[in-house]
């Protein structure tokens, strides 16, 4: 616990990254058994971040927390090579997801810790003035981040 404390104590102390993910990525993430966030457009962040994980439809909730503790962009081949076995994607699906583009973005994440109560978007959205299901991801500030992760203790 001190470990996972500290991992989030060293984060920026100003915002949080809020993930947008179908619920079978969130659990891997969760598990542990993905630890390599793939996208198509940087977020701008200084590293480590925390990054608090929403499950999109039909979970629609709020369900963990982890720390990015690193951002790569890569050509497609090298992030393949790199990280593919860590994205819980299948190649399929990982070339479905870079059409039309040369390069892709890693997001190395650690610290992954599931919610002792998962949030509901209702509820989200009624802790934080004008809070919004990102469709990839977004931006929180810290404050408004440690008042929803209060109301899943």
């Amino acid at each position: 616990m001190t470990e996972l404390r500290i991992a989030y104590d060293s984060c920026d102390p100003h915002r949080m990254l809020v993930l947008s993910l179908k619920p079978r990525f969130a659990e891997a993430i969760l598990s542990g058994k993905k630890t390599v966030e793939l996208r198509r457009v940087e977020p701008r962040i200084t590293v480590p971040t925390r990054a608090l994980i929403y499950a999109s439809t039909p979970t629609r909730s709020l369900v963990g927390q982890c720390v990015v503790y690193k951002v790569l962009r890569l050509p497609l081949q090298e992030l393949w090579r790199r990280f593919g076995a860590d994205t819980a994607l299948s190649n399929r699906e990982y070339q479905n997801y870079f059409t039309g583009t040369d390069a892709g973005v890693a997001l190395r994440l650690s610290h992954p810790t599931r919610l002792p109560a998962q949030i509901p978007l209702s509820k989200l959205q009624q802790s934080v003035d004008r809070f919004r299901a990102p469709q990839s991801f977004s931006y929180l500030a810290t404050e408004a981040g440690a008042r929803l992760l209060a109301i899943a203790s």
